[in-house]
């Protein structure tokens, strides 16, 4: 439905810019110029076939007016962006003009550019989405992250690039995709299924991690955290994942600790150990990305 809706607007933009252009007054104008000249005309046939010469000429100037009106429409609207937005805590689905789906995060903006010039699909990002691409080996799928460029040509991805966090991380769960950083000393990262890149927006220092489990990073499509008896190290190991923090165990037996509970993927990792905290003998100390878990003594 949004594609269908996407080419009637499309549609729409033509034939505004097609009855803009005055016909009927250049048809007029036109009409005077041979009345004119009939007039100067002394023989009758000759007047004849002069305003039928007339009437092609005026035919094609006409078509030449209307040709050129579009052609000015089509270059002038030679770009169509399509923005999707949402707030925090809102998540979306939809799916882009080129079938494409994307799913995104809370404070996303994404916004998708078409070009009757261009054959790439430009993609500009803030916030996080998950990406479905339609593959088209003549239109790369193309994100813009914060000077970050990911390239693809049909594959499932995620991209995180909040402002807030200077960073841009790519997963890949499908296919294959190219990044680039533009300051990064081997600037391209060619990524395989399971792979997240981190790359640091300040410094462009990059790192490359390789999940078992993967799919643990989109758990905020569903929004929820459910844990069942999962142990501290799989719980940590979850947030690391969604939150970009790292988790240092001053004590390894803390690891084993299991826990349930149910929280929301927008809870920050302070709000969900500040809940876990009360149920095992544990406190914590943050650094930056840098938490520390202190086993309590009883």
């Amino acid at each position: 439905m949004l594609e269908q809706l996407y080419y009637t607007l499309f549609v729409g933009d033509r034939i505004e810019v097609m009855n803009a252009v005055d016909t009927e007054a250049s048809l007029a104008k036109i009409k005077s110029i041979i009345e004119e000249k009939k007039q100067r005309v002394e023989r009758k046939h000759l007047s004849m076939r002069w305003s039928r010469y007339a009437s092609l000429a005026a035919a094609f100037l006409v078509g030449l007016v209307f040709a050129g009106g579009v052609g000015l429409g089509v270059i002038s609207h030679k770009k169509t962006d399509y923005t999707i937005l949402t707030t925090g805590g809102q998540r979306a689905q939809t799916v882009l003009p080129d079938g494409s789906k994307v799913w995104l995060n809370g404070s996303t903006k994404l916004v998708y550019h078409s070009s009757f010039w261009n054959s790439k699909r430009q993609i500009d990002l803030s916030g996080e989405a998950y990406f479905e691409v339609t593959p088209d080996k003549y239109a790369p799928f193309i994100v813009n992250s914060n000077h970050i460029k990911t390239s693809v040509l049909g594959t499932k991805f995620n991209i995180r690039s909040r402002e807030e966090d200077n960073k841009v991380i790519a997963t890949l769960f499908e296919g294959s995709v190219q990044v680039e950083s533009p300051q990064a000393t081997n600037n391209n990262y060619l990524l395989t299924p399971g792979q997240t890149l981190t790359i640091d927006t300040k410094t462009y220092q990059t790192e490359l991690v390789e999940y078992a489990e993967p799919a643990e990073v989109l758990l905020w499509i569903n929004g929820k955290l459910i844990f069942k008896q999962h142990s501290m190290l799989e719980i940590t190991n979850i947030i690391e994942k969604l939150c970009d923090v790292k988790f240092i165990y001053e004590d390894e037996t803390l690891k084993t600790e299991r826990f349930t509970g149910e929280f929301s993927t927008d809870n920050l990792p302070d709000e969900i150990l500040n809940v876990l905290m009360h149920t095992k003998h544990f406190n914590y100390k943050r650094e930056g990305r840098i938490i520390r878990l202190i086993k309590k003594s009883i």
